[in-house]
C-alpha cells in the first residue's frame, strides 16, 4: 500500500499512540508524564483558546525550562491515583478472564505428560 513510504506516517502514528488514552489507565502516556493534554498540531494552526492564552506570552529558553520543570512538579497527584486504580482494576479484570479460561489440572507420579523441545520444534 505505501511501496516503501511507511516511515513517512512513523512520526503521525507515533504522535497519535503517544496522545490516545489507554483503556487501563484513562489516560494518555503522555498526559500522565506531563500533566496536561499535548496540543495537536491542528491546534497550533487553527489556535484554540488555551494555544492562544500561550503565544501572548514571550518565550525565551529559560521561561520554557521553568515552566516545564513548574508543570512536572504539579503533576496532578489525583489523576495518577486514579490511573493507578484503574491499573490495579484492569489486572484484576485480565487475570479473572484468564482464570475463567485455566483448567485445573493435578498430576500423580508416574503420569505420562508430553513435553515440548523447543529446538525440535522449530
Amino acid at each position: 500500500m505505501y511501496e516503501g513510504g511507511w516511515s513517512v506516517h512513523l512520526p503521525n502514528a507515533l504522535w497519535a499512540y503517544r496522545t490516545s488514552p489507554r483503556s487501563p489507565t484513562g489516560f494518555s502516556p503522555y498526559s500522565l508524564v506531563y500533566g496536561s493534554d499535548a496540543i495537536s498540531p491542528v491546534e497550533i494552526t487553527i489556535p484554540t483558546t488555551r494555544v492562544s492564552a500561550i503565544n501572548n506570552l514571550e518565550w525565551d529558553a529559560k521561561s520554557c525550562s521553568d515552566w516545564s520543570l513548574l508543570d512536572l512538579e504539579v503533576v496532578d497527584k489525583k489523576k495518577r491515583m486514579e490511573a493507578e486504580r484503574r491499573i490495579t482494576l484492569y489486572h484484576k479484570t485480565v487475570a479473572q478472564a484468564y482464570n475463567r479460561t485455566v483448567k485445573p489440572q493435578a498430576f500423580k507420579q508416574g503420569d505420562l505428560v508430553l513435553k515440548v523441545v523447543e529446538h525440535v520444534r522449530r
